[in-house]
């Protein structure tokens, strides 16, 4: 049962988007000064079925930052570096127009290839892979302009080829032993597998695009957007996972035990302003980034940042939103770790006011404006 009574502000601002037809429901995780405040919550996850914080939510980009920590493992281990170049990696771009991209261009949306169609979910792995590093770029290498996919798939290459040039493990497979493990998230997958689909087939969730004011079920909620892997747009779990990850880097880069996944200094530059003040040919906004994480973008425009962490987050606050539907972030000011994810994909103007209400509503309700 989400309790309402101790967050009205929220139970409200959810509330409000299913009236306005914008999802059925929400699941959402907060925590605050190490301790979790929530994990519930409010809605139909499909028709006639309640949701619970036991649901598995689509993260889509909200996800991202969880193949950037792999990255930066790699970083912290000395096996690479910001500099490191695609065709140090992977031998096959030396001869693109991608062969001076750097980690660094990738991880801040700057590797001028945003809009590569990589044939997700219906293309392989292989042909996914080929397609990002031999279609023609879009842009000059250095431009900002947010990749939804195509760098992301690259990313998740670079992971697999640093184990052998054959390496035959899937990216969810390294994406399992390397950080979902030893976090013990044991319900987050990117790409969910056929048996935990027929297994927990009552925790998945209908999800809905916004059609003439109405909800009509998406695509996405079947295969194969839900089994194909994409380590930019299709990890899927409780939200609370995402949560748990978030906190990891609050504390950083520690587990609950105190073992270390990498240094705090590499948490540091993950979360450093690497990408500042330039205007986002994707997003069409100014908005900073750190490697693989949006920084707080307030300062361009609190009622126009797009993916934003809402009004009295501090300047430190660093996370990511998922495409019209969720959003992760940690305010360390606060010692706050809010994650939430919608069933319901409401346009992106829609998903912006929606985004800014959830998040304001935390803030007032744990009583940090």
């Amino acid at each position: 049962m989400f309790p309402a009574t101790d967050f009205p502000a929220l139970a409200a601002a959810i509330q409000d988007g299913i009236n306005r037809s914008l999802h059925s429901g929400v699941q959402i995780y907060v925590s605050h000064n190490g301790a979790t405040v929530l994990d519930s919550a409010l809605g139909e996850s499909a028709p006639g079925r309640v949701m619970t914080s036991t649901t598995i939510m689509p993260w889509r980009s909200a996800g991202k930052p969880l193949t950037a920590f792999l990255v930066l493992q790699q970083i912290d281990s000395a096996r690479l570096s910001l500099s490191t170049t695609l065709a140090e990696v992977l031998p096959e771009a030396s001869e693109t127009d991608k062969a001076n991209v750097t980690l660094l261009h990738l991880l801040t949306h700057q590797s001028g290839f945003p809009q590569t169609d990589v044939g997700w979910p219906h293309a392989d792995w292989s042909t996914s892979i080929h397609r990002a590093l031999h279609e023609p770029r879009q842009l000059e290498i250095g431009t900002a302009a947010y990749h939804p996919q195509s760098s992301w798939f690259v990313l998740g290459e670079i992971i697999r080829r640093l184990q052998s040039p054959q390496c035959v493990d899937s990216f969810h497979d390294l994406l399992k032993r390397d950080l979902l493990d030893p976090l013990q998230l044991i319900e987050t997958e990117c790409g969910l597998s056929p048996n935990h689909v027929d297994k927990f087939s009552y925790r998945i969730p209908v999800l809905y695009e916004r059609d003439k004011g109405q909800l009509v079920e998406s695509a996405y909620s079947g295969s194969p957007w839900l089994t194909r892997t994409s380590p930019g747009g299709n990890l899927r779990g409780p939200i609370r996972e995402l949560g748990r990850f978030l906190e990891m880097l609050l504390r950083g880069g520690k587990l609950p035990s105190g073992e270390s996944l990498v240094s705090a200094s590499t948490v540091e530059l993950m979360t450093t302003r690497h990408r500042v003040g330039e205007y986002d040919q994707t997003l069409q906004h100014v908005i900073d980034f750190g490697l693989g994480i949006i920084c707080n973008s307030n300062r361009y425009g609190l009622e126009t940042v797009p993916y934003g962490f809402g009004r009295s987050s501090s300047e430190a606050t660093f996370g990511h939103g998922g495409s019209q539907c969720s959003m992760g972030f940690c305010d360390p000011e606060h010692q706050l770790v809010v994650a939430w994810s919608a069933n319901g994909f409401c346009g992106e103007g829609q998903h912006q006011r929606r985004n800014r209400l959830i998040n304001e509503a935390v803030y007032a309700d744990l009583g940090l404006i």
